[in-house]
């Protein structure tokens, strides 16, 4: 007995330093970690006597405390008579994400960039706040993806390459993973290993794809925290600052019917609003899904969704946003995984069109869908005339844009 009480309280002492001055939980005796607070929830892990927990609420939930599970860095619940709790009464409980908001005020004109990636079939974009933070929304594809030839392992190369330049060394304080395919969470694990991470947020599903799995572990190993955004937990994890800088997610009310089955259809917005300029992520967020979300009225600067795809980006959807820019990204004509995709759809290309206006001779080169991706001939391919605020990726490699707050992107 005097054996096992020792290597218990060496267990403690061992990972007690990890955690410092905050507030933490010791297992007492081995339990669940479960998925909800209650009784009957789903068993997320088993945590032996002697782990160390960290705290995520200092309140307790029907008797449970709110903990990040140690397999899986995400949030789970365990309860209160398996665990002590050791506080520290001179250190606050860090809210989710690290970083502090610094005053943003509208006069000073400070810069919001958006950096989007030309990381081929795949989607990554940083935001430069104007305050000095930094946001990724989704990591481009994997290096190694089947199909994909050497084109997914230089793209994303080149996205760790941009991010070494643009970030300057700085933190990302929250990458935001808008749903869980592979050309928007599969370059994840090369930017988690090389850059400092506060918040990783995702939708919380497709936890057994070992993709998902990886980054999410790979980001509690880095001592980020995670953080699941859905229709019940919309809560943003980093803040703004006042009326001049608003961050928010754009859910609808509950998830589509087939989101189990098309992650596309589970995709998380985000929207950041800048004094009178606002930008909008959409994901791969499809007809079904943008019907039932509230984007807060019009917006100044789209991410088209889904690629530019015929599935997204409605009349009516673009209708609501009405935006003033665009910028799809998307991969060249049949290179890597867009010779199976051809993105983007010459009828996106014009509503889009349509609704920024201001037509110029530059081309777009879109897909009419008449037939099968894979078997189309190059006539299936046209020259489209689109507005000069829509920006393609696949025409124009990188794009930097940048407000001041005043309702205007220029690109840099």
């Amino acid at each position: 007995m005097r054996i096992v009480a020792l290597a218990a309280c060496l267990a403690v002492a061992l990972v007690l330093p990890q955690f410092g001055r905050a507030d933490h939980l010791v297992v007492g005796r081995g339990t669940a970690i479960r998925a909800e607070p209650r009784r009957n929830a789903a068993r997320v892990s088993t945590a032996e006597a002697g782990t160390t927990l960290r705290l995520l609420a200092t309140e307790l939930e029907n008797g449970y405390y709110q903990v990040v599970d140690p397999s899986s860095g995400g949030r789970a619940w365990i309860y209160k008579t398996f665990v002590r709790r050791y506080p520290d009464e001179s250190t606050a409980l860090a809210p989710l994400g690290l970083s502090s908001s610094t005053s943003v005020d509208c006069s000073a004109k400070k810069p919001l960039r958006v950096h989007f990636y030309d990381v081929g079939q795949a989607l990554s974009a940083l935001v430069d706040l104007p305050d000095g933070r930094h946001i990724l929304v989704d990591a481009g594809e994997s290096p190694t993806r089947a199909g994909c030839g050497t084109v997914c392992r230089l793209k994303h190369e080149h996205l760790l390459e941009r991010l070494q330049s643009d970030l300057n060394g700085g933190t990302i304080s929250m990458v935001w993973i808008t749903h869980q395919h592979s050309d928007h969470v599969g370059g994840a694990a090369g930017v988690l290993e090389k850059f400092r991470i506060e918040v990783y947020a995702d939708n919380g599903q497709d936890l057994a794809k070992r993709q998902v799995s990886n980054a999410r572990a790979l980001a509690a190993a880095r001592g980020a925290e995670i953080v699941t955004i859905d229709p019940e937990h919309s809560r943003t994890p980093i803040e703004g600052s006042g009326t001049a800088l608003k961050i928010r997610s754009v859910l609808p009310a509950s998830w589509p019917v087939d989101c189990g089955e098309d992650p596309n259809s589970c995709s998380i917005g985000l929207r950041i609003d800048y004094c009178s300029s606002s930008v909008l992520f959409t994901g791969d967020a499809e007809y079904v899904e943008e019907s039932g979300l509230e984007p807060y009225g019009h917006i100044t600067l789209l991410q088209v969704g889904h690629h530019g795809s015929d599935t997204s980006s409605s009349t009516d959807f673009l209708a609501v946003v009405s935006p003033k820019y665009a910028v799809i990204s998307a991969g060249r004509k049949g290179e890597g995984l867009n010779s199976t995709y051809c993105h983007p759809r010459e009828v996106t290309v014009n509503a889009l069109t349509t609704i920024l206006g201001s037509r110029d001779a530059t081309a777009v080169t879109a897909f009419d869908g008449a037939v099968n991706c894979r078997t189309a001939p190059d006539s299936h391919w046209h020259t489209v005339r689109g507005s000069d605020r829509l920006w393609v990726t696949a025409r124009d490699g990188d794009v930097t844009l940048v407000t001041t707050g005043d309702g205007v992107f220029a690109r840099e």
